[in-house]
């Protein structure tokens, strides 16, 4: 699998009941072929190796922008 790259925040940090971690992140609805790839790395149980880094002079409101939709 090629390591797949994404712009993303933290969205929640969870303790499972067996002392396990869950991370859960947003990202854009442009992230389209990121999600695809997760979700393929998911059905094929493969284990990940995760890297963070911090995006720097980057649009740091992914996940937080709200859009007002028209009700009709």
């Amino acid at each position: 699998m090629t390591p797949t790259t994404f712009p993303a925040v933290v969205q929640k940090v969870q303790t499972l009941a067996d002392g396990g971690l869950r991370f859960t992140f947003d990202a854009s609805e442009t992230e389209v072929l990121a999600a695809a790839e997760l979700m393929e790395a998911k059905r094929l149980g493969v284990m990940l190796r995760v890297t963070v880094a911090q995006e720097h002079g980057q649009d740091t409101t992914i996940g937080r922008t709200e859009t007002k939709r028209r009700v009709t």
